[in-house]
């Protein structure tokens, strides 16, 4: 077995129990409202095995996992919101890895906007939509201005064709409700304080 055939291998499987949880819960139409708790466990069990093949095997980057192996694990590892250090600790990596040409600058993108929407700071890329006011738009935007310069120079599309290609699932029940379950659970795992 190859690196990159260890990569692909061995998170195959995790990403294809993340979807099928992920499916049923759409089925049963419990999904959009909260972050459920199967959901949750499915998403931490699959970074904790990821985190132990990064301890043995290093972070996976196109030279050592290929293109495949890279985006299976960042996957992972953009699941794995319940495990703030580790994500954090994964952008330093996907970071680095960048600036060397060695990991894809749009999956950057996805992870910096992520992590700055969990911490409450405004996103770079707008990749990081979410229901306000009714509407499936994205989250705050720091310097909206440059927002499509920054996209153009990274590889992503206009921010007006990104949302027209974006598919929606159904708005909350009750957004006031998930507001304020989104912010306790914020606390509770520790993006916020």
């Amino acid at each position: 077995m190859t690196i990159d055939d260890f990569w692909v291998e061995k998170t195959a499987p995790l990403i294809e129990r993340d979807l099928f949880i992920r499916e049923a819960l759409l089925q049963r139409g419990v999904l959009a409202d909260v972050y459920h708790k199967e959901m949750e466990k499915v998403h931490i069990e699959n970074a904790n095995k990821l985190k132990t093949m990064i301890e043995n095997k290093g972070f996976p980057v196109l030279s050592n996992a290929g293109e495949k192996g890279v985006r299976q694990t960042w996957l992972i590892i953009h699941h794995a919101i319940s495990l703030p250090s580790f994500m954090k600790d994964c952008l330093i990596l996907m970071r680095l890895s960048a600036a060397q040409k060695d990991y894809p600058m749009e999956l950057l993108a996805y992870t910096e906007d992520r992590v700055a929407y969990f911490e409450g700071r405004g996103q770079l890329y707008g990749t990081h939509l979410d229901w306000i006011d009714g509407d499936f738009r994205p989250t705050p935007i720091e310097d909206i201005k440059m927002l499509d310069q920054r996209r153009k120079s990274i590889g992503l599309p206009s921010m007006p064709s990104y949302i027209d290609s974006v598919t929606t699932e159904r708005p909350p029940k009750d957004p006031v409700q998930k507001q304020q379950e989104f912010l306790s659970w914020l606390k509770r795992v520790g993006w916020r304080f």
